[in-house]
């Protein structure tokens, strides 16, 4: 990456790189900007006694210092993990001793952040601190450009955590180069290409598809911050509007916090039809809310077409399968309890007991997916199981844990611990192998419970959990629904009949409801509700608040 910086800056310096959302207005860069700023980060991490090699971590939350500390630590040679701040901080001193933890298991020389967060580190820390702000404001040094292997590591990505510890996995600078080349054949840009992301640079969707896909492909990218999205998503919408951005990536999640906003989004003029890469991944997809969203914002210019559900992981680099560009969303209506009982995916006509899927496209250039039983036997199509890929862009592996890189990776085939199916070439997600229920012999599906829970009012979207907890005595697992609402308890009973009476239409089975405060459920940094975190509590005994 940091050749690719030389070479464009050397090539057309003036010519705009990257514009930052900041204090109400742009900031733009060139190409010679970000080469600057990344020599001068590269100086100042030297002076601090980092040599290339060394792993470094950055939790910078302004997006224009950690673009700036990413480019800087490649220009010198080191290796960047991008670390982001917890979904809700509330003990800043305790994070620290957290990231101390981190940077041991990640053998990291130094952490750089913000001159806000580094005020509350003690003196006592184990590891260097660093301020990307005088970082950004050293003296560049000339010097001859750092050359390691174009195999060696170019980064560690944090993996969620939403199903246990965050593991380290590497990823080198070759297989980054080529997987941003592959992305680029199955999504061509052009000369009106524009940008626009707000998603977290710590999050593989975010630092890859947001911020290194179109620098690839030397079209402007416009960023702002993922506060700036929760401090007021219509922000979002409105930027998209003014600069005519044409691509942009959002969770399904996000959708649905503008969704509502559509009215005032078409009385305020903004127009949505120069968008013509609605990305969509990172959690479940819902084929409703595609269809709602699309119906919403068509006044605006919004089209249906537009939208682009994805699958990957970052043990992939990002990206597994894309749809075409333009390709009407396929759906796939299937019957749930066929599914849940035998894992076969048929066909069947909508209602209560059916269960509607989006595709997520196709293996993109240079990727091969496999969908296998149990038994590793391959699975024919509309059969259900774990979803491996294979591709020279893999991840090299786990940080200094080869028993785990070599369970996920066998054969240069990677276990994604994700269950779907094929059909037609396309591919469907049906959720994680680890977070599904097995009930009394069916395999419920913890996004289809939240997606029925999550409709019903009162209940916060985006706030409801469904996990499996072990019922020894019985044999199998209870189904526990825990759902966030500003409701007071004195309407609990009310809401959780209106909750059952949801579930019991769409025929799906639960055996606790729990209904707890906004905020209370435990998510990663990205956002993602730590399934297995609940499962864990409930299952030593520990509870929320109240049961109905």
């Amino acid at each position: 990456m940091a050749e690719l910086l030389r070479g464009r800056a050397d090539a057309r310096p003036e010519r705009t790189a990257l514009s930052f959302w900041k204090d109400g207005g742009w900031a733009t860069w060139t190409w010679a900007a970000l080469r600057e700023r990344a020599e001068s980060v590269a100086a100042g991490l030297a002076a601090a006694g980092i040599r290339g090699g060394d792993n470094v971590l950055l939790v910078v939350p302004e997006v224009d210092l950690t673009v700036a500390s990413l480019f800087g630590a490649w220009s010198l040679g080191a290796v960047p993990v991008p670390i982001g701040l917890p979904f809700r901080l509330t003990d800043e001193r305790a994070f620290f001793k957290s990231l101390g933890v981190t940077a041991w298991r990640l053998d990291a020389r130094a952490l750089v952040t913000n001159r806000a967060l580094a005020a509350f580190a003690t003196k006592d820390e184990a590891i260097t601190i660093l301020d990307a702000e005088d970082l950004v404001a050293a003296i560049p040094q000339i010097a001859p450009p750092r050359s390691r292997s174009p195999s060696s590591p170019a980064l560690i990505q944090l993996t969620s955590g939403s199903t246990g510890v965050p593991r380290g996995v590497v990823l080198a600078h070759d297989r980054l180069l080529e997987h941003m080349a592959c992305m680029s054949a199955a999504l061509p840009s052009h000369s009106e290409s524009v940008a626009m992301s707000w998603l977290p640079l710590h999050h593989d969707m975010g630092l890859m598809g947001g911020l290194l896909f179109p620098l690839y492909n030397d079209f402007i990218g416009h960023m702002l911050s993922p506060a700036d999205f929760r401090r007021r998503p219509m922000l979002w919408l409105e930027l998209m509007s003014a600069q005519r951005a044409t691509i942009c990536a959002a969770p399904p999640s996000a959708y649905a916090v503008v969704l509502r906003m559509a009215q005032r989004a078409a009385e305020a003029g903004l127009r949505l039809d120069a968008w013509e890469c609605a990305m969509v991944g990172a959690e479940p997809i819902s084929a409703d809310l595609l269809r709602r969203f699309a119906e919403a914002f068509a006044p605006a210019g919004f089209r249906a077409e537009a939208f682009f559900p994805v699958y990957g992981l970052a043990e992939a680099t990002v990206a597994v399968t894309f749809p075409r560009l333009f390709e009407r969303t396929r759906f796939d209506v299937i019957d749930r309890s066929r599914l849940e009982r035998h894992g076969l995916a048929v066909a069947c006509a909508a209602g209560p007991c059916a269960l509607e899927l989006v595709g997520v496209g196709s293996p993109i250039p240079g990727t091969e997916v496999q969908v296998i039983a149990e038994d590793g036997s391959l699975r024919r199509d509309r059969c259900v199981g774990e979803i491996l890929v294979r591709a020279p862009t893999l991840m090299l592996g786990y940080f200094d844990d080869p028993a785990e890189t070599n369970d996920a990776v066998r054969g240069g085939w990677l276990r994604t611990g994700d269950l779907g199916y094929l059909a037609d070439g396309t591919l469907f997600i049906t959720g994680r192998k680890i977070d599904h229920i097995i009930r009394a012999g069916h395999n419920l599906i913890p996004s289809v419970i939240e997606e029925v829970v999550s409709a019903v009012a009162g209940v916060r979207g985006g706030g409801v959990a469904a996990v499996g907890i072990r019922a020894a005595a019985d044999e199998t697992e209870r189904c526990h629904v825990i759902a966030e609402t500003k409701f007071p308890p004195e309407q609990y009973p009310e809401l959780a009949r209106d909750v059952r009476a949801a579930l019991e239409s769409q025929a799906i089975p639960i055996d606790a409801l729990v209904f707890v405060r906004p905020g209370t459920l435990p998510k990663t940094s990205s956002g993602k509700i730590r399934r297995r975190a609940l499962a864990e509590a409930y299952a030593k005994g520990r509870t929320l608040e109240s049961s109905w």
